[in-house]
């Protein structure tokens, strides 16, 4: 009786001491499926721009070629990312920091996008048409 109840003392020792952020075999560890969301989420926005300019394509076409080169670029494979993928859909902890983490990378190279430097809004050294040419408008 004393030998089982100090079994299960151990037993419950061990899975409380086990590491529960340990990613198993055959997921993508944090980083690189951090990547490789960032990738997918860029060629999905990508594509949501092609798709609005050429009517012809089709986004869930054009997305699958897409992730595909992604896959290929991150040297992983589809069904690796959707196991991966599931395992962080069950451990939202590990999901947000991946999620976060890329969204915040995602915004930060969209406003480096979207941001005009002030070098360019500005006339260079004040001149502007006029000025360079010499001549009004419409004397040209």
């Amino acid at each position: 009786m004393r030998s089982g109840l100090m079994f299960i003392g151990v037993l419950i020792f061990c899975i409380s001491c086990s590491d529960k952020n340990k990613i198993p075999e055959g997921i993508m560890k944090p980083q690189k499926m951090h990547a490789v969301l960032i990738d997918i989420l860029i060629a999905d926005a990508m594509n949501g721009e092609r798709v609005i300019k050429d009517t012809t394509l089709k986004l869930p076409v054009e997305n699958a070629s897409f992730f595909l080169k992604v896959f290929q670029l991150h040297q992983t494979t589809r069904n690796e990312f959707n196991r991966s993928y599931s395992f962080y859909l069950k451990r939202p902890d590990l999901l947000k920091v991946i999620t976060d983490s890329a969204s915040a990378i995602i915004n930060r190279r969209n406003t480096q996008l979207t941001v005009i430097p002030d070098t360019i809004k500005k006339k260079p050294n004040g001149y502007n048409l006029k000025k360079i040419t010499g001549k009004s408008r419409g004397q040209y």
